[in-house]
């Protein structure tokens, strides 16, 4: 009796440690044990993000002074201006002195019709501009047919980046636009009388050329076919006149 007594007790025995000890342990990590590199509960930092298409809100003094500053505010461009340099060929010549002047005048609309569908007028500038030229050949040539200089003229709508505002307020007219010209197609620009060194075999006859300010301020006008098939996005220019706002 007394040896099936001992044989049951160890059986329970056996069975006891082997509740204890059958399942899976979990150990403890010890202190020193290395975090991971992303813990899961951490958020992963922010990807850059992508270059919006925005125009740049300020000028950028080391820009090429070929390179249009596209949130220019169109007052800026009225006034008087000097032809400075001749752009042509990838390549950038001084003007002679007084070779040619520029006067930008505004006409005011006080109430365009902006939005035809939303029946909304805007305040808008038309823009009128005069080149004349002080180099004594080239008035030779235009004065044969009467001609002074060439004239040409850029209304609210050719503004790409133009913005309707509400009723009544001023019409946004930012960077640059197209500015039509002129009597231009008969003779050209003479960039190679304007410009020592300048070439005379460009074709200069473009009506439509591109107006607007670099990131220097000053002027430029000149022909391009990307700037006309994109208007508002940066594009390479076949010739470009570089004017500094006269004194």
């Amino acid at each position: 009796m007394k040896k099936l007594s001992s044989l049951l007790l160890a059986c329970a025995m056996l069975l006891a440690l082997a509740a204890c000890g059958g399942g899976t342990t979990n150990e403890t990590p010890a202190a020193d044990t290395p975090a991971s590199e992303t813990p899961a509960s951490e958020t992963p930092a922010a990807e850059a993000p992508a270059e919006s298409g925005e125009p740049a809100a300020a000028p950028d003094p080391s820009a090429p002074v070929t390179q249009l500053y596209y949130s220019s505010d169109v007052a800026e461009l009225e006034g008087a201006w000097t032809l400075a340099q001749v752009y042509a060929n990838g390549e950038t010549f001084d003007a002679a002195v007084d070779a040619a002047a520029f006067t930008i005048t505004f006409s005011l609309d006080p109430s365009e019709l902006v939005d035809q569908a939303a029946y909304t007028h805007n305040q808008v500038y038309n823009l009128t501009g005069d080149l004349t030229f002080g180099v004594a050949a080239i008035n030779d040539a235009l004065s044969a047919d009467g001609l002074d200089g060439y004239r040409g003229s850029t209304s609210w709508s050719d503004f790409p980046q133009g913005q309707v505002m509400v009723e009544g307020e001023f019409y946004q007219q930012p960077g640059p636009a197209t500015m039509r010209f002129q009597d231009v197609d008969a003779y050209g620009l003479f960039l190679n009388q304007l410009a020592a060194g300048a070439p005379a075999d460009v074709d200069t006859t473009e009506r439509n050329l591109i107006l607007g300010l670099n990131n220097q301020g000053q002027l430029l006008l000149g022909a391009s076919e990307e700037h006309l098939e994109r208007p508002g996005e940066e594009g390479d220019w076949t010739y470009c006149l570089i004017f500094d706002k006269a004194a």
